[in-house]
């Protein structure tokens, strides 16, 4: 029998229900799911187990959402599939999320994380996730695939809605979601037809042209651009309130990093590794698995505990302290494992270092209010709401 974790208990106290089911076994019982792994071995192996499928609109039936334009984008989606059909979509992906293309964009990352700041830095004081964390990644992302500069802000407004559907709360949101994917949709649609009369070097244009080559549907193109959009900003948006939320309590470490004593790029691994903004994943059982002596069933809906994982005790010296350099001992699994590891994890890691770099060498450590705001410790996770007060240290 798997020990139960009921989820009340879990919100109200996320970090010590997690190491309380990790000594459980090896399998428990998440109340929502039936089957959570806990410890980093396990969900590191099962991360990249082909038995394993994703499998979100399954998920979103098990909470109430079985139709609408939301529930019909992920069943589509590339991200809920697997196999040669997965493969060859990240083939194509692949081809502009590559680190030389990341590093052409720092300059630009460079300069967009300096203009915000400059609005704001005055004042003493923002609230930072409307002034920083939501408009910075979607700035990098839309300059990397393509998107005009004067649609961009319709862009994040979409993706901050449809965020919400990536909750085990969403079918609160669906009316809300469904009507800002249809526009999403709708406009990524006309992007990619523009682009297949009017070329460019972009990655748009690269997906127009291989939906036509491929077969792919109108509907699918759309939302492939759409997806890529939406996760490439949800995401990063989530993880800046985490490195900002954390670091306020660690003058210390937020003052190395504007000395030059502690490299933004470490800092950052850290933090993904202490709090990431995406809790966990779901995958369904295709054959049978065993995990430490404990049978996962076909059919089973499974839920691999990101946020556990990278607390494991028989994987990190301190897990539940924040220390640079002690994701070097067992990489963290912020950015998945396997199959279908994150296609963006280079252009979030710069993001987040380049974000960082320039909010410690112009502003002194942060404090937040408090009167922050924060999601619960569900799906993809963060603060809504961040004031944050500050001493200003010099221009950039």
């Amino acid at each position: 029998m798997r020990q139960r974790f009921e989820m009340e208990q879990f919100i109200r106290d996320p970090f010590s229900t997690l190491r309380d089911a990790r000594a459980a076994g090896p399998v428990v019982d998440l109340q929502l799911v039936s089957a959570g792994i806990m410890r980093y071995e396990n969900v590191r192996q099962l991360m990249s187990d082909g038995r394993l499928h994703s499998n979100f609109a399954e998920f979103l039936r098990s909470v109430g959402v079985s139709s609408g334009p939301f529930y019909d984008w992920m069943a589509s989606s590339p991200l809920n599939r697997d196999g040669a059909e997965h493969q060859r979509w990240r083939g194509l992906m692949s081809r502009t999320f590559t680190p030389r293309s990341v590093e052409r964009l720092r300059p630009f990352l460079r300069t967009a994380a300096h203009e915000l700041i400059d609005a704001f830095a005055s004042r003493g004081a923002c609230e930072f996730m409307a002034e920083f964390a939501d408009p910075y990644p979607s700035l990098g992302l839309c300059e990397l695939i393509g998107v005009p500069k004067e649609d961009r802000d319709h862009f994040r407004g979409w993706a901050n809605t449809i965020g919400l559907g990536f909750s085990p709360l969403v079918a609160m949101h669906i009316t809300a979601v469904d009507d800002a994917l249809e526009r999403l949709l709708a406009y990524t649609g006309g992007l990619a037809a523009a682009r297949r009369v009017e070329p460019r070097d972009d990655l748009v244009t690269r997906i127009a042209q291989a939906g036509k080559e491929d077969g792919w549907t109108d509907f699918e193109v759309s939302g492939a651009i759409a997806g890529l959009v939406f996760a490439g900003h949800e995401t990063t948006k989530n993880q800046l309130g985490w490195q900002v939320t954390l670091l306020s309590e660690r003058p210390d470490v937020w003052d190395a990093v504007a000395h030059g004593d502690v490299s933004p790029a470490d800092l950052v691994e850290e933090v993904l590794r202490h709090r990431s903004a995406v809790t966990g994943v779901g995958r369904r059982v295709s054959e049978p698995v065993t995990v430490d002596g404990e049978r996962l069933e076909p059919g089973e809906q499974v839920f691999l505990s990101i946020w556990s994982a990278d607390h494991d005790e028989a994987a990190y010296r301190r897990p539940d302290a924040l220390e640079p350099g002690q994701s070097t001992e067992n990489p963290h699994l912020a950015f998945g494992h396997g199959a279908h590891h994150c296609l963006g994890a280079a252009l979030a890691r710069a993001e987040l270092q380049e974000a960082l770099d320039a909010l410690t060498h112009r502003l002194g450590c942060p404090t937040v209010g408090a009167d922050a705001v924060w999601r619960p410790p569900l799906g993809i996770n963060g603060p809504e709401r961040l004031p944050i007060t500050f001493t200003v240290r010099g221009e950039p």
